[in-house]
């Protein structure tokens, strides 16, 4: 069940607006658009139906009618019910539905306390644990990191489903140079092109309203104070985790201060989001002894003659750091390049693998873009707040976390 405490609880502390409640209902759709990952999984001929889907439009339609929202998807749909205080759960996959009750959220929340006070001391000691574990893997001294946030509003503007909508880019980088190898630095970095008016859509803000309306009912009566100092813990102990875990490369502290200004910095309702994933390298391909996935090769050039990798300073990938994304980079850099640049038939032509110093190779592993979009004041069909015939009621997630 998609149920987000967190925000319930916040709704359940606004007031919820009278009067009565026109239809209405928009769609939100994230599919993945592109990206050499995507390209390499579509060329496998023996790839499964489920993963060459991954590129299927995912999309879910919020409908709202009076006391009533419905939120469908292709496997799934959720009906919420203000005046019967239920929540059903369809799975049109398995052809069953679950019901569960504002009682069984209420007594769920009154025992929320004791159970994030229990995940807490979790984290806590999965932290000491990670932190353990980073103290034996020291970053080489030869590696330097340059971390960079940064919004730009571009000035474009143009119309998305009758609104005005502006362009900002956020863009964050993580830059690792080896020194010992001058000219030699790869680049990681997120990139999300946001498109946001802002107007709030009238069909957003009556699905708002309903869970405005929807978090004060359900919290009726009930006590959130120690649940809400247990959330705040939980958050604050989350960010320690993410700062442990980049915590150990120099700048990282300072990166999170700026990426939090420069966050701020995004306003309005979003309505677009490309966002891209990838990199840039400048003689990574030269690597001697690498292959183009990021292994070392025991061919007998990357190694000293006992079999062992070369360690001569020879710009070794090994040495970078998030080895997964760096192999990830490094081959669809030579592969791109392959593609690309085709290397021409001449006594100066640099040996396979590599690149003139100095050439920068940029890569998009992938492009996922989020819309939100179709918005209607048009009658919702009530079929939408209806569970199909024969389909078999099953126990909620809920229910079974109660009995345990």
């Amino acid at each position: 069940m998609r149920i987000n405490i967190k925000r319930v609880i916040a709704m359940a502390l606004l007031a919820a607006p009278p009067g009565c409640y026109a239809d209405s209902s928009y769609q939100h759709s994230s599919q993945i658009t592109g990206g050499q990952f995507i390209n390499s999984i579509k060329n496998i001929p023996f790839m499964s139906r489920q993963m060459k889907s991954l590129t299927d439009p995912t999309i879910e339609t919020t409908m709202v009618h009076g006391n009533q929202k419905a939120i469908v998807g292709r496997d799934y749909s959720e009906i919420w019910d203000l005046d019967k205080e239920t929540i059903i759960h369809v799975d049109n996959v398995k052809k069953t539905y679950s019901v569960m009750t504002f009682a069984d959220m209420r007594k769920v929340i009154e025992e929320m306390p004791a159970r994030m006070a229990q995940m807490q001391a979790q984290l806590q000691q999965q932290q000491a644990q990670a932190q353990k574990q980073q103290q034996g893997t020291a970053v080489p001294p030869n590696l330097q990191f340059k971390f960079t946030t940064d919004v730009q509003n571009t000035g474009l503007t143009k119309m998305i489903d009758s609104y005005s909508a502006k362009q900002q880019i956020l863009t964050m980088k993580m830059t690792v140079t080896d020194t010992n190898n001058p000219g030699t630095n790869i680049t990681y970095d997120f990139t999300e092109e946001i498109w946001t008016t802002p107007t709030l859509p009238a069909e957003m803000k009556d699905a708002q309203d309903f869970d405005v309306r929807f978090g004060k009912k359900l919290m009726q009566g009930t006590d959130v104070k120690d649940l809400m100092g247990n959330m705040a813990s939980m958050r604050n102990g989350s960010q320690m985790a993410l700062m442990q875990m980049f915590g150990g490369k120099p700048g990282a502290s300072d990166a999170f201060a700026q990426m939090e200004k420069e966050l701020a910095k995004i306003t309005g309702t979003r309505l677009v989001e490309i966002t891209r994933m990838g990199g840039s390298g400048t003689g990574i391909d030269a690597q001697q002894g690498t292959q183009a996935n990021g292994s070392t090769s025991n061919g007998g050039q990357g190694s000293n003659g006992n079999g062992s990798n070369n360690s001569s300073g020879q710009g070794n990938v090994s040495t970078f750091p998030s080895s997964g994304l760096g192999g990830a980079l490094i081959g669809a850099f030579h592969k791109k390049k392959t593609q690309d640049n085709p290397p021409p038939a001449s006594d100066t032509t640099p040996a396979a693998g590599t690149s003139p110093a100095g050439q920068t190779q940029d890569v998009t592993l992938m492009e996922m873009t989020v819309q939100t979009h179709d918005f209607s004041s048009s009658p919702v069909p009530m079929s939408a707040f209806q569970v199909p015939a024969g389909f078999k009621q099953v126990p909620s997630p809920m229910q079974q976390m109660m009995q345990k």
